[in-house]
């Protein structure tokens, strides 16, 4: 396979014995100079995300950068899938009862190895990295933007066809309880939050009120959807 007219790279795979960390470094195949018959390696260069990337894609027999993605996508990678759900009315399923009423704009994070989450954002416009998150104004919702999931069905694999189960996950189980947090302002409690839904959908009205959202971030500092992804939740 080497040969002066083919372009060859090396990967070196380097296993620290006693921390067990293991890092990888790429090189360039080079001839040698000077007549000589035979090949030597390149400077290394370590391995980026990227590369891992194109490596699997290689191995899986795909192509890594060529696809087109819906306007609704937010982040695709091998292990997270980010996406969002433009503000809305929807019919709450509010422990036996549906009450059609407004929802805010939502934001849903499925990753490898760690639990669901979606979060509530202000506006209508696209979320950026910098969107600040906020707890979706709904019950069963947790600390970290997760959801007790009870008996609901809550895909494991990272897949785009899972995202109307993830989804109808949020959207369509019982909400039963109001969760470790706060989902709604001033609804501390989880008749709280139907009285809330239900003024909403009596009013008939058309817009979730922002000022009603609470921050799924620290006291000192907001949580935005680039630290939301990066698990930072």
């Amino acid at each position: 396979m080497l040969s002066e007219k083919v372009s060859s790279k090396a990967m070196l795979i380097h296993h620290h014995s006693q921390t067990g960390v293991v890092t990888i470094t790429s090189h360039s195949v080079i001839a040698l100079e000077d007549g000589k018959a035979g090949f030597t390696l390149g400077a290394g260069r370590a391995f980026s995300s990227y590369d891992k990337s194109e490596l699997v894609a290689l191995l899986l027999d795909e192509d890594a950068g060529a696809e087109f993605l819906p306007e609704h996508y937010l982040f695709s990678s091998r292990t997270v899938l980010a996406w969002y759900r433009r503000p809305g009315l929807h019919d709450i399923p509010l422990l036996g009862e549906r009450l059609r009423a407004p929802l805010p704009g939502l934001i849903f994070i499925a990753a490898a190895n760690q639990s669901f989450r979606c979060f509530a954002f202000k506006g209508t416009k696209r979320p950026t990295p910098e969107t600040q998150l906020f707890y979706a104004p709904l019950g069963n919702v947790y600390r970290g933007g997760t959801f007790c999931t009870g008996s609901g069905n809550v895909p494991r694999d990272i897949r785009r066809e899972n995202i109307p189960a993830w989804e109808n996950f949020v959207l369509e189980s019982d909400n039963t309880h109001s969760g470790t947090v706060e989902p709604v302002a001033g609804c501390r409690s989880f008749e709280d939050l139907k009285e809330f839904y239900r003024a909403l959908s009596k009013k008939g009205s058309k817009r979730f009120p922002a000022s009603k959202l609470v921050s799924a971030g620290s006291y000192s500092a907001p949580l935005t959807l680039a630290q939301a992804i990066k698990g930072d939740a």
